[in-house]
């Protein structure tokens, strides 16, 4: 029989194991970013789902999605929409979006870890910036980073840009303006799934310490 000591070793262990598969490197790299659907504010990536629509203005934070939570700190949601000197248009997107004024932030946050993110956006700008917070992840971009290179300030441009995460996993995700303004829609997502290795490794911890809690049982019905 295993002493009860080497066997607590490898509960912690395998236990250890699993956590740390689960976290991603310490040195962050930038987020793989990528422009599709021109013009298109609703075709959405084939392995994301709809998060958040911005459609209902008596409701600015309401989501779509479970698991998600959406925080306006000073951006808006349906008010003064395409006004000049404010907000401006979204092309071919007639429902009301999400605009952060400059000096505000917005903020998505989920209960799952993502791997990707996108949204659709008009009129970019070098003054807007995506903040991108996750498990051993923390990486801003700002102006032409966000659109490929592209900051030519057009009403009439709007595409949907995507964000891979490249292997990292995002919970918190914070869109802020040091101008007027920031304009966007239809948030989408995609969960992280653990790599095999790591379910393993969890599987395998979770299994030693049901073993050791049943030893412990039949130890005490004994005595």
């Amino acid at each position: 029989m295993r002493p009860r000591t080497t066997l607590r070793a490898l509960v912690a262990t395998a236990a250890l194991a699993g956590f740390a598969a689960v976290a991603a490197p310490a040195a962050a790299d930038a987020p793989v970013v990528s422009l599709s659907n021109l013009g298109d504010p609703d075709t959405l990536p084939i392995d994301q789902i709809l998060v958040a629509d911005f459609n209902d203005a008596g409701d600015p934070t309401a989501v779509v999605a479970p698991g998600f939570t959406l925080t306006l700190n000073g951006a808006t949601v349906g008010v003064n929409e395409g006004v000049g000197g404010y907000s401006g248009t979204l092309p071919n997107d007639p429902t009301h979006y999400l605009t952060v004024p400059g000096g505000k932030s917005a903020e998505l946050t989920s209960v799952k870890l993502l791997k990707s993110f996108s949204l659709y956006m008009g009129s970019p700008d070098t003054y807007n910036s995506i903040r991108f917070i996750g498990d051993n992840y923390d990486f801003t971009l700002t102006g032409g980073q966000i659109t490929a290179g592209y900051t030519g300030q057009s009403w009439g441009w709007g595409q949907r840009i995507n964000f891979d995460f490249g292997g990292y996993n995002v919970n918190r995700i914070v869109l802020s303006s040091s101008s007027n303004s920031f304009e966007v829609d239809n948030f989408a997502a995609q969960a992280a799934v653990p790599e095999p290795a790591t379910w393993i490794a969890m599987i395998l911890g979770f299994g030693l310490l049901g073993a050791e809690m049943r030893r412990r049982r039949v130890a005490g019905a004994v005595a």
